[in-house]
């Protein structure tokens, strides 16, 4: 029998040590905090019978067969020595779960947009009287949902670059590719190697179809090498076919023939960087046969995920936002963007993730009346704002004297938005946690 080690037990790792002892195979399990385990196999949340190791090293690492690793877990430099000594294969938990899956999967990835993408997608299935699985980087790991699947259920799987890192075997059955921006460069060396992690995703979808965002040019590159179509806010050029939205309403592009598939008029998401996320969810409904009738009836039904760009409350005539889910420049500009007509207040801060911020200060608009820094970034970012001439910039200690702050200086129709551009964890577990903290904090005081 096997000897399968689980690195990492966050949400991923529970469910693959589980799913493994369901199968009848040995399971050993190793987090880097050593009570972790013990706490999960106490509480039962770990089955009784993973075996718990303390230490990897030549001892714990000799009878293992292969490794299932949790997304979130860089390998030392000695254990991938020791990996290779023994010859012990290595699989990210996304790929270990999807070769027991026998129904087609539907992978989403880039670096924004992702999960707003993949939750519309489930709904345009569920919506067609599909079996839709919504697993991934979405918070639902694979591994936990693959014994529920049945050959003609469909997947839908949000896919970050930390799981394509160790994706062999993940094959696909389409792709949609949203965008990419640097993120991550706290774990990356460059962007570089943080965009090289997401090409993966092209070499394992094999002869499955790929899904482009023709707006942004290097993705639009990628096309030139791999089995593609585009998907554009605007008109498509001539000889590239897909699907595009003019006058609020997307046409299908095949050749010389173009076809009308749904109206946007009674869309919910706010934003451009919204649109082609619904242009991407469309592409692959329409890729696995899902009617045009169909897909205008999710579309008008759906509301953004919790955390994105959220509607939180009124104080003082201002609308509060809650965009938690923003931890990188490229999202907090894009929720910018979403409001050039009002007086913005950003609340911006966290804890750093390598990015350069003068870029999210010089591409800030003109319509940002306060600018409000917080956490362990907060005192950089005020210092980077100011060397980009921008004024009024209240730094803060926390995300609570962030909001007391904006909250007394907020007027009539002004935007309050919170889009931290920063990862969550110098105050909170992650960025749920973070936006449910900032929407308490708003309805305190909420004039609804």
């Amino acid at each position: 029998m096997k000897n399968y080690l689980v690195i990492g037990l966050g949400v991923s790792g529970i469910s693959a040590s589980n799913f493994l002892l369901k199968n009848n195979f040995n399971v050993f399990v190793y987090d880097d905090n050593k009570n972790k385990a013990k706490e999960l196999k106490n509480s039962n949340i770990l089955h009784k019978n993973c075996e718990i190791i303390t230490k990897l090293n030549e001892k714990s690492l000799f009878h293992i067969d292969c490794i299932v690793l949790s997304p979130g877990v860089v390998l030392k430099e000695k254990i991938k020595k020791l990996i290779k000594e023994f010859d012990i294969d290595v699989v990210g938990e996304l790929a270990f779960a999807s070769k027991y899956c026998e129904a087609p999967i539907y992978a989403i990835t880039g670096t924004n947009g992702k999960t707003t993408t993949a939750n519309l997608l489930d709904t345009i299935f569920k919506t067609a009287k599909e079996n839709s699985h919504l697993v991934g980087n979405v918070g639902n790991a694979f591994s936990g949902e693959v014994d529920k699947i049945a050959q003609n259920d469909k997947v839908v799987c949000e896919v970050s670059s930390f799981q394509l890192e160790y994706s062999q075997g993940f094959a696909p059955y389409a792709v949609g590719f949203l965008n990419i921006a640097p993120d991550h460069l706290d774990r990356y060396k460059d962007f570089e190697e943080y965009f090289n992690a997401k090409k993966l995703i092209l070499e394992r979808v094999g002869d499955g179809k790929v899904f482009l965002n023709y707006d942004d040019e290097k993705l639009r590159k990628l096309g030139e090498n791999c089995n593609c179509e585009f998907f554009s806010t605007s008109l498509l050029p001539n000889k590239i076919d897909g699907i595009y939205h003019e006058n609020n309403k997307i046409y299908q592009k095949n050749g010389e023939k173009t076809q009308y598939i749904v109206d946007l008029s009674k869309n919910k998401l706010l934003g451009e960087h919204n649109l082609s996320n619904i242009l991407c969810a469309v592409s692959l409904a329409l890729y696995a046969g899902i009617t045009p009738e169909i897909i205008q009836k999710s579309i008008k039904n759906f509301k953004a995920p919790r955390h994105r760009m959220e509607y939180a409350g009124k104080i003082n005539g201002a609308l509060f936002y809650n965009d938690s889910k923003s931890t990188n420049i490229h999202s907090a500009l894009s929720a910018v963007k979403c409001f050039d007509d009002k007086k913005i207040l950003l609340m911006l801060g966290g804890s750093g993730k390598g990015e350069d911020f003068n870029q999210l200060f010089l591409n800030l608009p003109n319509n940002i009346k306060y600018l409000f820094t917080f956490g362990k970034m907060g005192k950089k970012l005020a210092k980077i704002a100011k060397n980009n001439g921008k004024t009024n910039i209240f730094q803060c200690k926390d995300v609570f004297d962030a909001v007391v702050c904006a909250r007394k200086l907020a007027e009539q129709n002004d935007i309050v938005l919170f889009s931290p551009a920063c990862a969550s964890y110098d105050e909170f577990n992650n960025y749920r946690e973070r936006g449910e903290y900032f929407c308490n904090l708003v309805m305190e005081h909420n004039e609804n």
